[in-house]
């Protein structure tokens, strides 16, 4: 239906009943008649109070639908009037402010008078936009502050209800609250403000001598200010949201200008200005009502085109003037463009999945308006774990400060939006790929330059893709996403490794040596990889790395350069922290969290009980020699462990050597290796990792092995 609150006030008692039984027949669910419903339950009359009650109730299974529950009569209005005030700031409401003396407030009136006389300057809480405001008394001044919001801000102020007497008060050489003025700028004359304006009518109402009104727009909202007589401190104040504007425009009247303002529920009129304020709040107006719309959840169900297409008609058949179709397209196309804001995306999600046989109109916009082209950069630094795992919380924590300083002025430079930082990883997000290859390079000279001055070494990784990606609150999702965190995983030290995707982009502006095609965690078909070459520094690079990952005892792993063949590449164990716990590799926690399974109940030594677990050749404790020689645990870093013994094989001892007699402690490592390594072997043939064999083994390495060698 869509009637005006104020057209509604104007019907008769039996004419309001038969509009609410429309409301509650129609199968429309327009939020503008739910308004309406809401605002009929203020009569005074109980049969319109009830109508308007079983009206409401056909919104009920919308989302925006306040079930106020069974108050009283009185309980109930003054839960509607605050709704209104917060949803469309609908009034108007009678603001006071108790014990002010008038006197008083005159003489400080006059102060500011002499002060402004002397040196031109009006002092007081408002920006000189609005300065008009600042001319006011102090009681003035905080009745208009008590309404203003804390995420809203004063933008501007004209004088309504204009004649030429009020010049020198519009041009602040007067004050509207001098006792002098009060006769000049009283409105006891208007006999019939209804007749200008409904909603004036109202604030007449709740005012004993209205003296003068002004018009104040804010970030936000748009109120009319009904300054009362000056021996009492309040004012009657009426205001709606810039949001909730559908049109604007001016109507010429007796030399004067009035600014009318239509929104869903009411058609406000700033009467009677001055020509040039009125055409200046009126663009003002329609500036700030485009500015002002935010995502809501009724915008996913409208049709923007649609409307579109439907004004654009409006416009050629010259059914709508120039100005105020040029306003209502861009309304409309901020409130589209609102509709596939990040603040709506989740409520779009929910909706093509609620939608059978609807998803895919959907689906089509969500890719238009949600996915784009972009490089994605993951970072971290090689051996983290184990330099943390030695060091003091404080050192650890100074380590990734100088870590940050060095490299995040440097991605920020090349336009690098920082999505992700875990721990020592960094996910990095850019627009062009050049510009992140760009960064990297830059980066990892920068560190270069730092390891060669400093004892304290940090060297990283840095993998980079290129391709399309679902962007939600600056964060990016998608299989793009992934490869990236690949590409860190293979990288070595110190170097810079990308696909082949990103390779193109680059068009041959930055040299790169070809890696060759390596297999990587859940992509079925091999991938291409390139490495971003550096001829000023690589060689003392990759040496300096070398010495540093020997020192630190990590294993360098990763493809050599100019491999051409497809190399299947096992995803790492998980890293042993300081207590031998195995955690997921840095490089999967982009994507996917992983979950151990219920650890075994412990045994006397400590260790978790494998039985079950491992084959029983498997298991440590008294077992014969194992036939074939044990296998270096590939998994476990050299610093975590001390070298196992080896025994020699039968068939390599000449026929005259006496065969060695092997300890029990020999015996048992010579078990746990093997073991190992067959779990090993069956992990990289495809079998499911089980955290509680690898916590045992860190265990193992931790704090028995180093004991039985020692007996050995």
């Amino acid at each position: 239906m869509g009637v005006k609150f104020s057209v509604f006030n104007g019907m008769t008692r039996q004419n309001k009943i038969n509009a609410l039984i429309n409301i509650r027949k129609s199968e429309m669910k327009e939020k503008s008649d739910y308004y309406l419903a809401l605002h009929a339950m203020l009569d005074e009359d109980m049969q319109i109070v009830m109508a308007a009650k079983m009206a409401a109730s056909n919104f009920n299974k919308q989302s925006w639908y306040i079930d106020f529950g069974k108050i009283s009569s009185s309980e109930l209005k003054k839960k509607i009037a605050e709704y209104f005030s917060e949803s469309i700031g609908f009034g108007p409401v009678l603001n006071k402010i108790p014990d002010m003396v008038p006197s008083l407030l005159a003489q400080n009136l006059q102060k500011r008078q002499k002060r402004f006389d002397m040196m031109q300057e009006w002092d007081g809480p408002f920006p000189t936009t609005a300065r008009i405001l600042n001319t006011l008394r102090e009681d003035t001044q905080q009745l208009v502050q008590s309404v203003i919001r804390k995420d809203e801000k004063i933008e501007k102020c004209w004088i309504c209800l204009y004649n030429e007497g009020l010049q020198p008060f519009r041009d602040c050489q007067r004050s509207l609250d001098s006792n002098a003025a009060t006769t000049l700028v009283n409105l006891s004359r208007i006999l019939n403000p209804g007749q200008i304006s409904p909603a004036l009518e109202q604030m007449f109402s709740k005012t004993d001598r209205p003296i003068y009104l002004l018009a104040i727009l804010t970030s936000k909202r748009c109120l009319l200010f009904l300054r009362d007589e000056l021996r009492t401190s309040q004012a009657a104040i009426l205001g709606f949201y810039l949001q909730q504007v559908q049109s604007v425009q001016t109507l010429n009247e007796a030399g004067t200008v009035s600014v009318e303002i239509e929104t869903p529920q009411d058609i406000f009129r700033l009467p009677h200005m001055f020509a040039e304020d009125a055409h200046e709040a009126s663009n003002m107006i329609r500036e700030k009502t485009i500015e002002a719309i935010e995502a809501q959840e009724e915008f996913i169900d409208r049709d923007f085109e649609k409307e579109l297409k439907k004004l654009d008609m409006l416009f050629k058949a010259r059914a709508v003037k120039n100005s105020e179709y040029i306003f209502r397209k861009s309304r409309l196309q901020k409130m589209e463009l609102e509709k596939f804001s990040d603040a709506n995306v989740e409520l779009l999600l929910a909706k093509r999945l609620a939608d059978d046989g609807q998803a895919d109109k959907f689906d089509e916009q969500l890719m238009k308006k949600f996915t784009s082209e972009k490089t994605v950069m993951f970072t971290d630094i090689v051996g983290f774990s184990s330099k943390a795992s030695q060091k003091q919380l404080l050192d650890t924590m100074t380590l990734l400060a100088v870590h940050d300083k060095l490299l995040v002025p440097i991605f920020k430079k090349y336009d690098g939006t920082l999505i992700k930082k875990i721990g020592d990883a960094l996910m990095i997000r850019f627009d062009e790929a050049m510009k992140a290859c760009n960064a990297a390079r830059e980066m990892q000279a920068e560190l270069f330059a730092f390891n060669k001055r400093s004892k304290e070494k940090i060297f990283i990784r840095i993998g980079i893709n290129t391709g399309t990606v679902f962007v939600k609150n600056e964060d990016v999702f998608g299989e793009a996403v992934n490869i990236a965190a690949r590409m860190e995983t293979l990288a070595k030290p110190g170097r810079i490794f990308i696909t082949e995707t990103t390779m193109d982009k680059l068009s041959g502006r930055i040299p790169c040596a070809d890696m060759g095609l390596h297999q990587v965690k859940g992509k079925n078909e091999p991938l291409h990889v390139y490495a971003i070459k550096d001829s000023s520094n690589a060689d003392e690079m990759a040496e300096m790395a070398a010495q540093y990952m020997q020192e630190a005892g990590i294993k360098e792993g990763g493809p050599t350069e100019s491999a051409n063949s497809v190399e299947p590449q096992l995803p790492p164990m998980p890293a042993l922290d300081s207590v031998g716990k195995s955690a997921l590799p840095k490089n999967d926690r982009a994507t996917e969290e992983f979950v151990p399974e219920p650890a075994s109940p412990p045994a006397d030594n400590g260790l978790p009980d494998l039985t079950g677990l491992l084959p029983a050749d498997m298991l440590p404790g008294e077992q014969k020699t194992p036939a074939m020689p044990p296998v270096p645990p590939a998994w476990v870093e050299p610093d975590q462990r001390a070298q196992s013994t080896k025994a020699e094989p039968e068939a390599t001892r000449p026929p005259d050597t006496p065969a060695r007699q092997t300890s029990p402690e020999q015996q048992m490592l010579q078990a746990i290796d093997q073991a190992r390594a067959s779990y090993i072997t069956s992990v990289k043939q495809g079998g499911k990792r089980n955290p509680d064999i690898e916590d045992w083994f860190a265990r193992f390495e931790e704090f028995l092995r180093p004991q039985f060698e020692k007996k050995s």
